[in-house]
């Protein structure tokens, strides 16, 4: 017996890069390819040449039945307008709240599908997404740090959101954070709008402070020197400094070059500013705590948790988003408080927004609704308290029942306190080889191959050369 007219040796694509297609379309669609009959009918007559029994034939026919059922609730997901949107939320517990949310909304829109796919590490997304874009198979809507936009803005690859902004009276644009538009906006206009918000602060360790006889928390550069030399023994580290020439590593200098009153550009961004004395201030200041007993991060995963958990560091740089993790480990007592000061306070405000990609009206006005949904306080509140993240929302961050979580939490209390003393990185095209370039020479700079000085203006001459190139397009 040959089973070639009943070929199924292909999947139906599930990949980022063809996306969902229910089976029966699929089937159908390599039928016509193929020049095939439909697949219903192909299995009908293969049926017939194999069931002799009418029992049989009768039990398959309730078979066909069941595909043509599948067929008709497929068809109907499909007349929805379906917005791929791509995520990086790797932790188990926090994908699981957003598809929960996802979900939601898909019920109370029964003219929309969002279908949440995740694209894996956010810091390993550029490749892919460089290379969908050029292929013109991007999602219709990407979660990433606002940092990377302008890039895709600039390409003409990305969906402006003034008009949306402007003509929807639905939505009240002043409910969210002005500095979070700023961190969405390029050339004066949106591209990007907010879905969540965090900064860094530094975590201890709250026996280690007990035993070294710390009461009240570093809160300028000189008493946390002075911590890291006495929480140094020689079973521990009184701090990691991060290194690597990662994005991380660079996003938590810039605290300490905020911090000495210096910028990472000019005003006008045309020009590196971070070389200056407030530079190399920063950057000494980092090599001087490794002489006083500092370590050094693991190369560029310094956002990882293990060694201060393990008990090898006092004190470590990080953000909220561990909190629901951190609340579950019973061996380190952990305590936060805000970044260390010099000429001013200063954090580094992070987070994730969403990228709207062009593609269609419908399509991108369904996106749109999903936007919406996810700054509203409907969406914030919960977001927040079961995640770690902080609000983008006035009317979320005042809420009720989400102050009464801040009370009873201290731990991200302190976070919430520090976004009046944030800043954000620049938002232009060159940012990722701004941020690459940086990071190479801070890392040099630490392992004592430059100068601080000498690294700092070696990465400002590279930069300018980035930002003049863009100027001569």
């Amino acid at each position: 017996m040959k089973y070639d007219s009943l070929d199924l040796s292909q999947n139906p694509p599930t990949s980022l890069e063809t996306g969902f297609r229910p089976p029966c379309f699929v089937q159908f669609y390599r039928d016509q390819a193929r020049g095939s009959p439909p697949l219903n009918e192909r299995i009908f007559t293969f049926a017939k040449s194999v069931f002799i029994t009418s029992t049989s034939f009768a039990a398959l026919l309730i078979v066909l039945s069941l595909i043509n059922a599948n067929c008709s609730i497929a068809s109907k997901q499909d007349s929805r307008t379906r917005v791929t949107f791509w995520h990086g939320m790797e932790s188990g517990v926090n994908n699981r709240i957003l598809q929960a949310k996802i979900d939601t909304f898909n019920s109370a829109h029964p003219d929309i599908f969002i279908d949440a796919q995740i694209y894996g590490a956010a810091d390993q997304l550029g490749p892919k997404l460089d290379a969908a874009v050029a292929g013109k198979t991007p999602p219709d809507l990407l979660w990433w740090a606002p940092a990377f936009f302008p890039k895709y803005a600039e390409a003409g690859a990305l969906r402006e959101l003034d008009d949306f902004l402007m003509e929807d009276k639905s939505f009240n644009r002043d409910d969210v954070y002005d500095f979070l538009w700023e961190m969405g906006s390029y050339e004066n206009r949106v591209y990007a709008s907010p879905f969540s918000a965090n900064n860094l602060g530094m975590y201890y360790n709250k026996r280690m402070f007990a035993e070294a006889g710390i009461t009240d928390a570093p809160a300028t550069w000189d008493e946390f020197r002075s911590a890291v030399e006495g929480l140094t023994t020689a079973e521990r580290k009184g701090f990691q400094v991060p290194t690597g020439s990662s994005e991380w590593t660079v996003w938590t200098w810039q605290c300490f070059l905020w911090q000495a009153g210096g910028e990472v550009l000019s005003a006008d961004k045309k020009q590196a500013a971070f070389n200056s004395a407030a530079g190399v201030a920063a950057l000494d200041f980092w090599k001087s705590l490794l002489k006083g007993g500092a370590g050094l991060t693991e190369t560029d995963a310094g956002y990882k948790t293990d060694d201060f958990l393990a008990g090898r560091v006092a004190m470590t740089i990080n953000g909220p988003w561990n909190y629901p993790v951190l609340q579950k480990q019973k061996a380190v007592d952990v305590g936060v408080f805000p970044m260390p000061g010099k000429e001013r306070a200063a954090t580094n405000i992070g987070g994730e927004s969403l990228f709207l990609f062009k593609s269609n009206d419908r399509t991108e006005r369904a996106a749109w609704e999903f936007m919406k949904y996810v700054m509203s306080p409907d969406f914030q509140v919960e977001w927040a308290m079961n995640t770690g993240y902080l609000p983008v929302s006035k009317r979320a961050t005042g809420d009720e029942k989400y102050q009464a979580y801040l009370e009873a939490n201290p731990f991200m209390k302190t976070f919430a306190a520090q976004m009046d003393d944030g800043h954000t990185r620049p938002s232009i095209p060159q940012y990722p080889a701004l941020s690459a370039t940086l990071g190479k020479y801070l890392e040099a700079a630490l392992y004592d191959k430059y100068s601080s000085q000498e690294a700092l203006d070696r990465a400002a001459a590279e930069v300018n050369k980035l930002l003049a190139n863009e100027k001569q397009k």
